[in-house]
């Protein structure tokens, strides 16, 4: 989605998109469901060449996911709601 987006300005990708993962989404107290990541916001790596003078990225943890659920709905999450394993 973001490297579409940098398409249309055209403006060169720095990397793909890592391949989408499956992880666990607290959706409220004992409630679990398995939902798919499809693109991080905030990953670590160089910052792309592009021409925004105030643009400032630097060596930080993914803080936003874009998630989609078997629903097929989807939404922006923050990534401490997600799980790599579900919970008991």
């Amino acid at each position: 989605m973001a490297a579409e987006q940098l398409a249309l300005l055209d403006v060169p990708t720095a990397a793909p998109e890592p391949e989408p993962r499956t992880y666990w989404e607290n959706r409220g107290p004992n409630q679990w469901e398995p939902v798919v990541v499809r693109t991080r916001y905030a990953v670590p790596g160089q910052p792309p060449a592009v021409p925004f003078p105030h643009l400032q990225l630097g060596m930080v943890a993914p803080r936003n996911v874009l998630v989609e659920r078997a629903d097929g709905s989807r939404d922006v999450r923050p990534v401490r709601l997600l799980r790599n394993r579900k919970p008991r």
